[in-house]
C-alpha cells in the first residue's frame, strides 16, 4: 500500500518543482505538469523511459552523470540519504538548462525501490556563480598585472554613469544577460544592447567582465 499512497500524493501535489517517480530499473512511472514544462517531455513520451535515458544529465559540458545503477539511484534505493546536486540538462528544443535535484529517500514494497526525483531550474543561479568566477580570476589578473586596462585607466577617476547606466551596470554584475537585463529594465533587447554598449564604451571597457572589474575597483558595485 505505500506505493499507492505515494502515488496519490504524487498525483494530488500541485508544484512548480519538477517530480518524477522511478522503479528498481530507473524506468519513470510518474511524470508531472512541470517536469514537462521545464524538460519539455510530454509525460507520454516520458513514462516508460529509463530516467538517465530521458534526462542525460552531465556535471559539465562534458561528464555524463545519468547512467544505470548511478550512484545515486543505488544509494537511494538502498535507503541512503543522497545529497542535492545539479546536472546540466538538454530539453528537446536543444535548450540547456542546469537543474538541481532532490532524491528522496525511496520507499519499499515487496522488496521493490521508488525514487522520488524533484527538481528545479537554476540556470539563473548558475550564471550567477560562473560569472562570480570570472569576475574574481579578472580581478586576480588585474592585481598580477595581467590585465588589459594600462595603469593610467586603472587610476583614472570613474566617469559620472546616469542612473539607468548604474542600473545597466549592476544588472551585468549579477550575470544577466542582454535578453534579461531587457526584460528587467522594460525594454526592447535591442535597446537594451545599445545600453549595455554604451556602458562598457563610457568605461573603456572591452567586455562585460571588465567592465564589472573597473567598476568594483572604484566602488560602483
Amino acid at each position: 500500500m505505500v506505493l499507492d499512497q505515494v502515488l496519490a500524493l504524487f498525483d494530488q501535489l500541485d508544484t512548480a518543482d519538477g517530480m518524477f517517480l522511478v522503479d528498481a530499473e530507473q524506468r519513470i512511472i510518474r511524470w508531472n505538469a512541470s517536469a514537462e514544462r521545464i524538460l519539455g517531455w510530454p509525460a507520454a513520451e516520458a513514462l516508460g523511459s529509463r530516467c538517465y535515458e530521458l534526462i542525460a544529465g552531465r556535471e559539465d559540458s562534458s561528464t555524463r552523470h545519468c547512467r544505470r545503477n548511478c550512484p545515486v539511484i543505488l544509494n537511494a534505493l538502498r535507503g541512503r540519504q543522497v545529497r542535492d546536486y545539479d546536472l546540466l540538462c538538454t530539453t528537446p528544443a536543444g535548450e540547456v538548462k542546469w537543474l538541481n535535484f532532490t532524491v528522496l529517500v525511496p520507499l519499499r514494497r515487496h522488496g521493490g525501490g521508488y525514487a522520488l526525483h524533484i527538481f528545479r531550474d537554476v540556470t539563473a543561479r548558475r550564471r550567477i556563480e560562473e560569472f562570480a568566477r570570472s569576475t574574481v580570476t579578472a580581478l586576480r589578473g588585474l592585481q598580477a598585472g595581467d590585465g588589459h586596462m594600462d595603469e593610467q585607466s586603472q587610476q583614472a577617476p570613474a566617469p559620472p554613469l546616469s542612473r539607468r547606466e548604474e542600473q545597466v551596470l549592476h544588472l551585468i554584475a549579477t550575470g544577466m544577460r542582454t535578453r534579461q537585463i531587457a526584460e528587467a529594465l522594460g525594454v526592447r533587447p535591442i535597446t537594451a544592447r545599445n545600453h549595455v554598449t554604451r556602458l562598457l564604451n563610457k568605461l573603456g571597457a572591452v567586455n562585460r567582465v571588465q567592465a564589472v572589474v573597473y567598476a568594483s575597483q572604484r566602488g560602483l558595485v
